[in-house]
């Protein structure tokens, strides 16, 4: 017969039981969990779908939707020629865009805007469909890479000011008109 207060490496094992105020916990635990995860799913009306929609209404009302598209009823650029908007979209390109264009527009992954070749138009409807849009792998040309879509990072807005910057930059960008 083995002996229940075996010693191994130094280290006494007594094999006792656990309490027996351990093991009701224990099961009461188990318990708690069945009870609760039947009634969270089954019968409480806090689901995470309503959850999720309340959050989406809070957000929406703390930031505003910036997709509202600027109102461009020929699709020519609005803000083209609007000192303001042009140093905005400046600004919006040097954070969003220089890594692939490079800090000057004329390109590093992504095609050189500064030039007269344009890949994908070179229209403010065109050049502003393709902003907000992306550039896919397939409709890739001339060995450069896709382009993300930006109408949910920058918006309407942002997309007419950093075109109204390129063509101040490039009279090669011609106006919808």
């Amino acid at each position: 017969m083995s002996d229940p207060n075996k010693e191994f490496d130094g280290i006494r094992q007594a094999d006792n039981p656990l309490p027996e105020w351990w093991k009701w916990v224990f099961l009461g635990c188990i318990i708690f969990s069945g009870i609760y995860a039947v009634y969270f799913h089954g019968f409480s009306n806090w689901g995470t779908s309503e959850y999720y929609a309340a959050q989406i209404q809070e957000y929406e009302k703390e930031f505003p939707n910036r997709n509202v598209a600027v109102e461009s009823t020929d699709g020519s650029n609005p803000f083209r020629g609007n000192q303001d908007a042009i140093s905005i979209g400046q600004k919006t390109f040097q954070t969003y865009c220089v890594a692939c264009h490079g800090p000057t527009g004329e390109g590093l992954v992504g095609p050189n805007l500064m030039d007269k070749e344009w890949l994908h138009g070179n229209t403010d409807l065109e050049l502003y469909a393709t902003v907000m849009k992306g550039i896919s792998v397939e409709r890739t040309k001339s060995g450069r890479g896709p382009m993300p879509a930006h109408e949910n990072s920058l918006g309407s807005e942002k997309v007419y000011q950093v075109l109204a910057w390129l063509a101040s930059r490039n009279p090669e960008l011609k106006s919808s008109k």
